[in-house]
C-alpha cells in the first residue's frame, strides 16, 4: 500500500510543480480538505486524488501520468512537493472548505466556478481557489 506522504505529494507535484512554495502547499491542502469533507472522495487521500476526472495528471491520456508515476525524490521538485505536502497538514494558507481551484490560463473558466454555491477565495501563483459556501 502505497502512503498517503507519497500520493499528496505525487498529486502537488503533478498539479503544482514551478509554481510557488505557497501554491504547491495549497493544492496539498485541497487535497485534504476534499478528503476531511468527503468533496468528491471517499474520505481517503488516494480515493481523492485518483477520483475520476478530478486532477488532469490522473487521466490516462494525459501524457505527464507515467512521468508522475515513474518519478522519485533524487529530483529536487519531487522533495519540494513532498514538503509541501507535509506542511498542507497545519497551513492557514486557505480558509476551510477550500476544495476547488483551476489554472488562471484555462478558458473559459469551469462551469463550477461560477456557481452560487462556491466562493472565490485567492490566486497564488497560475491557480485560482474556491470554497464552499456556508
Amino acid at each position: 500500500m502505497i502512503p498517503d506522504e507519497v500520493w499528496g505529494a505525487a498529486n502537488i507535484w503533478a498539479e503544482a510543480r514551478g509554481e510557488p512554495h505557497e501554491g504547491q502547499v495549497a493544492v496539498g491542502f485541497v487535497v485534504r480538505e476534499r478528503a476531511r469533507l468527503r468533496y468528491s472522495s471517499d474520505g481517503s487521500v488516494v480515493g481523492t486524488v485518483w477520483r475520476p476526472s478530478q486532477f488532469s495528471w490522473t487521466l490516462s491520456s494525459d501524457p505527464q501520468r507515467l512521468q508522475v508515476l515513474a518519478a522519485d525524490d533524487i529530483h529536487l521538485s519531487v522533495r519540494e512537493a513532498r514538503d509541501a505536502w507535509l506542511e498542507s497538514a497545519t497551513t492557514t494558507i486557505l480558509p476551510p472548505k477550500t476544495v476547488l481551484y483551476h489554472a488562471d490560463y484555462v478558458n473559459p473558466r469551469p462551469a463550477w466556478a461560477s456557481s452560487p454555491d462556491i466562493e472565490f477565495v485567492r490566486q497564488i501563483g497560475r491557480h485560482l481557489f474556491y470554497k464552499l459556501r456556508g
